[in-house]
């Protein structure tokens, strides 16, 4: 998992945008990156541990509790002055900076915490975050291996080294960490996410949705897993069971509040290879308008490159002469797309095995696309 994953396994409140682990995100006109929104409330309390609580600092520590970092930084700061040495007093102002997402202050607090005193594994655990979502991944695994040396119990690095070795693609060494995470912490979505991901990704399609349906259990309402549980199910071949999931995206989809999932036009239900090329199967939010995509297959050459989208279009003007559906295409010339229409048109919605023969028919050539035709019916 990349660096860009923010501190929410660390803290109440921090979300972030994420690719699905290496998977191509794209819509008619854009690639889009998917949401992964964790609710792992663990609580800040945890820095108010019997080693890390002291009266003189209750009232900084109440605002932190109270997610008031810049205003306990105020009175932290000016303790140092008196106690430049204190590692207690260094790491909560490192934890406040760190939850501020001002990383470079907060390493740089962490550092003088762990360099007072070493024997503190909470220290190299939240130094090893901020190094981790500062990018220097190499570093940051080292700080976490010193903080599971020091507490083997430490799941939260467990899970930490866990997403560094999936970045690293090490594949078995980021199984292995997530598990002992998860023998700790049965709960931890994170790890199961990632767990159901990394075999999602290797194919194993089975294990890939026990931890998916354990991450739904723990948040029905996120929408990275109810889309990865929908596209499992879908090359496992259960479309019926797909479809359900469907209907809790959408609902998910209009009732966020959050725009980087209320705004999207389409969403990802399925992937699977032709000759050699990739398809991403994606379904549009809404089904209705003057002109609309039913659905969208994003073709991917073997190279990854985004070639051209295959799409099951519905228009007003089409409706005129008898049909709901035509199959039209864009194709991406220097980033931009060149429509064109078929000759193919369906008065219903065509079944989705016979559009997959479709789409097969298209990437082999047998199809035309003028830029202007009459439909004919299939």
């Amino acid at each position: 998992m990349s660096a860009n994953f923010r501190k929410s396994i660390y803290g109440i409140g921090r979300y972030t945008l994420k690719r699905f682990l290496s998977r191509a995100r794209a819509t008619y006109s854009v690639k889009i990156i998917a949401i992964i929104i964790f609710c792992l409330s663990i609580s800040v309390g945890e820095i108010f541990s019997q080693d890390t609580t002291r009266p003189e600092y209750e009232k900084a520590d109440q605002l932190i509790e109270n997610q008031d970092y810049k205003s306990a930084l105020k009175i932290l700061l000016e303790y140092e002055k008196k106690k430049p040495e204190d590692d207690i007093l260094l790491f909560k102002i490192g934890f406040s900076y760190f939850r501020l997402e001002e990383d470079k202050k907060a390493l740089s607090y962490f550092e003088k915490a762990i360099k007072s005193n070493s024997k503190v594994s909470k220290y190299y655990d939240y130094y090893g975050a901020s190094l981790y979502f500062s990018g220097n991944i190499d570093e940051a695994e080292k700080q976490f291996l010193k903080c599971v040396e020091l507490d083997p119990k430490a799941q939260k690095a467990m899970s930490m080294l866990g997403a560094v070795y999936a970045e690293k693609r090490q594949s078995s060494k980021a199984k292995s960490y997530f598990l002992k995470a998860l023998e700790i912490d049965p709960d931890d979505l994170r790890a199961n996410y990632s767990l159901g991901g990394l075999y999602f990704n290797e194919g194993d399609l089975i294990k890939a949705q026990k931890y998916f349906e354990i991450c739904y259990k723990l948040d029905p309402e996120n929408y990275a897993t109810v889309s990865y549980l929908i596209e499992n199910l879908y090359r496992q071949g259960k479309i019926e069971e797909g479809e359900k999931y469907k209907k809790n995206l959408i609902q998910i989809k209009n009732s966020s509040k959050d725009p980087r999932i209320s705004n999207l036009r389409y969403f990802r239900f399925d992937s699977f290879p032709i000759k050699d090329f990739m398809i991403v199967a994606q379904e549009g939010f809404t089904k209705t308008g003057d002109l609309y995509y039913y659905y969208v297959f994003s073709v991917f050459d073997k190279n990854g490159k985004h070639v051209k989208n295959i799409n099951v279009e519905s228009s007003v003007v089409l409706k005129e002469h008898g049909f709901k559906y035509i199959i039209g295409m864009d194709t991406i010339e220097e980033g931009n797309p060149k429509h064109s229409t078929s000759n193919i048109a369906y008065p219903e919605l065509p079944s989705y095995s016979e559009l997959k023969s479709v789409l097969t028919e298209i990437l082999e050539g047998k199809v035309n696309f003028p830029s202007s035709s009459s439909p004919n019916s299939k």
